[in-house]
């Protein structure tokens, strides 16, 4: 199982992984409506504190959660120091940081985005097939999408595909069903 954390930003640096996004205020009071990328609002009643970030490479505000609740699939949480609409209203467009620290550990079998980011993919019988550049969700699973030698390869993220993750020599090693890498083409 592959979770999502992929979004990192170099000026947040690396322990801050982004987990949602500000798209409106919510009531009058000061509460903000956040799109959870995991797709599990719930986690957010987890976090102490938050950091929002406006526009990407903008310095970062640290917030702390004062409460959080979930409404349908938004989180919506009351920051402190954010105590009018017009405050919250501010916020929106801001994307969501929280340290890696405050993640679940996994299990065995479990990744997050973040872990499989840059590492190189190889197959079985030893093809290099370039780095995941990035990640993506569809309902039927999580694709990596694997750029090198002027190709880029969308690879399903699962059991069935994922032979080997070795941290340590940074390799990815995959039983690609046949014909995918030639579907890529």
């Amino acid at each position: 199982m592959i979770l999502d954390s992929d979004r990192r930003d170099p000026a947040l640096g690396d322990d801050l992984v982004m987990i949602g996004k500000i798209v409106k205020p919510h009531g009058i009071r000061g509460e903000v409506k956040v799109f959870s990328f995991s797709e599990q609002p719930e986690n957010f009643k987890h976090y102490i504190k938050v950091v929002l970030q406006e526009t990407p490479g903008s310095g970062p505000q640290i917030y702390k959660v004062v409460k959080s609740r979930e409404q349908g699939k938004l989180a919506i949480l009351q920051l402190q120091g954010v105590d009018s609409r017009e405050a919250a209203e501010a916020l929106k467009g801001s994307t969501v940081w929280i340290e890696k620290d405050y993640f679940p550990k996994l299990g065995p079998d479990e990744y997050y985005w973040h872990q499989l980011k840059g590492l190189e993919v190889l197959t079985e019988s030893g093809r290099d097939l370039g780095r995941v550049s990035r990640l993506f969700s569809t309902p039927a699973h999580d694709i990596m999408v694997v750029s090198g030698g002027g190709r880029e390869y969308l690879i399903p993220a699962t059991k069935e595909i994922i032979n080997k993750i070795d941290d340590r020599s940074g390799r990815l090693i995959i039983t690609p069903p046949p014909g995918l890498l030639d579907a890529n083409k």
